[in-house]
């Protein structure tokens, strides 16, 4: 979209027409004129796709906003859960510990020749 104009405006504001004993040379003020319609159109057009390209950068800048609004909506959910399974973690963690404190207790019942699974639970409502 290179705009290339045959005149610029000071050219057209300093140009002088060669007069002769009748006044201007018509042909050259026609040939003249007729540049400067070339130019003006080349404006018009270059106008007109700048427009076009414009309302095409504003459709996309919506569409753009919208998938940006949908992510953040996805990231709020996402932070919600990874906050839940930060929580869980730490009473896994918890459950971990007391899984490796059983094994130690485990391995200490063998150690003194007692079979942990062999115990009988004295209290016969907690089975």
């Amino acid at each position: 979209m290179d705009l290339k104009l045959k005149h610029s405006t000071d050219e057209i504001l300093e140009h002088e027409f060669k007069s002769n004993t009748a006044g201007y040379d018509a042909l050259e003020v026609d040939m003249y004129m007729d540049e400067i319609v070339q130019d003006y159109y080349a404006i018009q057009q270059y106008s007109e796709k700048a427009e076009a390209r414009l309302k095409e950068l504003e459709k996309e800048n919506h569409s753009l906003k919208e998938q940006k609004d949908k992510f953040e909506a996805e990231n709020a959910v996402l932070s919600e859960k990874i906050k839940m399974l930060s929580a869980n973690e730490s009473g896994s963690l918890a459950n971990i510990d007391l899984l490796k404190r059983i094994s130690v207790l485990e391995q200490a019942l063998y150690k003194l020749g007692k079979d942990p699974t062999k115990i009988k639970n004295s209290d016969p409502d907690n089975r």
